[in-house]
């Protein structure tokens, strides 16, 4: 059933900027962003033979998102300051920055909840016992009284 819940609350945390900002391009950069960070924890977990958890997947993302910003508004902010003689760039930047964040941050949760509902919280298939999914349960040595 707690799967069941974190597949359901996943896919509404992933879909809920798409829903929000439809007419615009930032969910495209919300989502790259994450990814991206996901992606980086793949490879490297892949190259070492580790399982990822599902709170390695939000960190993961929420650092991919945080990446995403000071490489964005930090080249942005150096254009501006070489074009313009000023790194500030306004209010409405500010707002795109707290948005960016606080979304990219619901779609890392949902990412790390579809994780959780899909391989368990150990980070492998079949994640609640040690022995697999299809094995008997262990049997216990006989008691002498």
């Amino acid at each position: 059933m707690t799967r069941i819940a974190a597949m359901i609350a996943g896919l509404l945390l992933v879909g809920c900027p798409v829903w929000f900002l439809a007419v615009t391009t930032i969910p495209v950069a919300i989502y790259g962003s994450v990814l991206l960070g996901i992606a980086l924890l793949w490879a490297r977990a892949r190259q070492r033979g580790l399982p990822s958890f599902p709170i390695e997947i939000f960190m993961a993302g929420i650092f991919g998102v945080i990446a995403a910003l000071i490489v964005f508004f930090g080249g942005g902010g150096l254009y501006s300051l070489a074009k313009y003689g000023s790194f500030y760039k306004g209010d409405l930047w500010v707002m795109l920055m707290i948005f960016w964040g606080v979304l990219g941050s619901l779609v890392s949760a949902g990412m790390a909840l579809l994780f959780y509902a899909w391989r368990g919280p150990r980070g492998r298939a079949g994640a609640g016992s040690t022995r697999g999914p299809w094995s008997s349960p262990r049997r216990l040595p006989p008691q002498s009284n």
